[in-house]
């Protein structure tokens, strides 16, 4: 399970590595789409890993736009009483218009009991 963690950890590094920093109007460096992907992203599921006892929301991603795009969703994790325990990101690229992809979003922290995910933030950008 720590492979697992490690590759999350990695996989968070390059998508924010490749993305960069930029204002939140063009967050990414690069023209986003107004609404920011908002009808296209999907929590299918949240839970608690058994072994790991970090949290693990899947995301279903579908691209509605009429180019091929690329996608960074931020997650985030909150315990019974609603407060933020962690975060994590799911990210899709390349997904040409009409094609869909499940992704997960992996946070790194136990929340001692059961969590609920909420999708924070959606960014959506054209293929370079």
């Amino acid at each position: 399970m720590r492979i697992r963690a490690t590759v999350t950890a990695a996989c968070l590094a390059a998508v924010l590595a490749v993305s960069g920093c930029a204002p939140a109007g063009d967050r990414y460096g690069l023209a986003a789409d107004t609404d920011r992907g908002s009808g296209d992203v999907e929590l299918t599921a949240c839970a608690v890993d058994d072994q790991l006892h970090w949290p693990a929301a899947t995301v279903r991603i579908t691209n509605h736009s009429a180019t091929t795009s690329n996608y960074v969703v931020q997650i985030a994790f909150l315990d019974g009483a609603g407060r933020q325990v962690t975060e994590g990101v799911a990210a899709a690229s390349s997904l040409a218009p009409a094609q869909d992809t499940l992704q997960q979003a992996q946070g790194t922290a136990d929340p001692k009991g059961p969590v609920s995910c909420r999708v924070v933030d959606i960014a959506r950008y054209a293929t370079p």
